[in-house]
């Protein structure tokens, strides 16, 4: 649904566009789509992107956002003085049209991101009308509290709304040569042959998408005693990287060697190891949307996230997704005390999956 046809959307008129995305990684990856379709309908305007701190890294790397401002979740007197600058500079841009490309979950959040809008003094406002939660936008598309569509088909129809097609719907994840150059030096010097079967595992995810530990390291055995492959450990400085190689040595010291390279690389870097390994084990998180968009061999751990918004499979064909709904989900708890939904996940599944996969891609080489 859009506005009225009073407002003026030429491209004379648009010469300061904002995108907010306040997600992750992986939300800003599934917006690639609609970004490319927004540069080539206003091909003369600037594209400024107001990010969360840990998507930034990513952003820089898109060819058509123009310039980057971070907002910080986190409180503090500092922080909350980088973001009131980030605004003030965001107001000094002139902004003709400010585009919120993620889910107003609460009416606390649709009064913030009013008071956001209204803070850089945006002349157009789009964004989802979230269980008409939105009703300060310009224009705007419907959305249930509980999405029905994939995240890459609301961003697509958001810039219909805008008047704007969508002819390329691939995801954007480039990576440089220099990533897989690193990546080819780490796993030689850890003693990683090419002819060998690379199994990553990537721990990270906010608290409640993350599987518990024993469970990936019984996973980890599991497949260790069936083939003979290397496990490589990827995830933030925050996830868990030194416990869980710690756990292995003492679970599993005859069969398995997890390679610790948690919280060691970019994100372009992360793309090349995933690029590399012949699978990829991961929580529902930004990681597994950019194995999703390389189409590399993918289990996807899925816990209290929203499956229909974010399942992986609509993305690419070589994702396998494990997810047993409970009562209380989906949700939008970043802790939970039950985790009930990913314990009702075994280790013995997530181990039939792999060996599925990687039997299935050994076939089709």
């Amino acid at each position: 649904m859009s506005a009225s046809g009073k407002i003026n959307l030429s491209k004379k008129s648009i010469k300061n566009i904002l995108i907010i995305n306040l997600g992750g990684i992986g939300d800003i990856l599934l917006s690639t789509p609609a970004l490319k379709a927004l540069r080539e309908f206003y091909p003369d305007s600037r594209i400024h992107l107001l990010a969360a701190r840990q998507a930034s890294e990513f952003a820089k790397g898109l060819p058509y956002i123009d310039e980057i401002f971070v907002f910080n979740f986190n409180f503090g007197l500092i922080k909350i003085l980088r973001n009131l600058k980030a605004l003030f500079m965001l107001r000094k841009r002139k902004i003709d049209l400010a585009i919120n490309m993620r889910t107003l979950v609460s009416g606390k959040s649709a009064l913030k991101m009013r008071f956001l809008l209204a803070a850089i003094n945006a002349k157009v406002k789009a964004g989802r009308d979230t269980a008409g939660r939105g009703g300060f936008f310009d224009f705007k598309i419907a959305e249930e509290d509980r999405p029905e569509q994939h995240e890459t088909t609301y961003n697509i129809e958001m810039m219909r709304a805008l008047g704007i097609e969508v002819k390329d719907k691939a995801l954007d994840f480039n990576i440089e040569e220099d990533s897989f150059k690193k990546i080819n030096r780490i796993l030689e010097k850890e003693g990683v042959t090419k002819e060998d079967i690379l199994i990553c595992m990537h721990v990270g995810g906010k608290p409640s998408h993350r599987w518990p530990l024993e469970n990936l390291l019984q996973s980890a055995e599991k497949i260790g005693k069936k083939i003979d492959c290397k496990f490589v450990l990827a995830g933030g400085k925050d996830d868990l990287g030194p416990q869980v190689c710690a756990a292995s040595r003492a679970i599993a010291p005859l069969y398995i060697k997890i390679i610790n390279l948690a919280g060691k690389l970019s994100i372009n870097e992360l793309g090349a190891l995933i690029a590399r390994s012949n699978l990829f084990i991961v929580n529902d998180t930004g990681p597994m949307h950019i194995a999703a968009a390389l189409k590399a061999p993918l289990v996807a751990i899925f816990g209290p996230g929203y499956m229909a918004q974010f399942d992986p499979r609509r993305i690419s064909d070589k994702a396998v997704v494990l997810y047993k709904k409970a009562d209380c989900s989906p949700c939008n708890k970043a802790y939970c005390d039950s985790m009930k939904c990913l314990k009702a996940i075994s280790p013995e599944e997530v181990t039939n999956a792999a060996l599925e996969l990687l039997t299935y891609a050994k076939k089709n080489l």
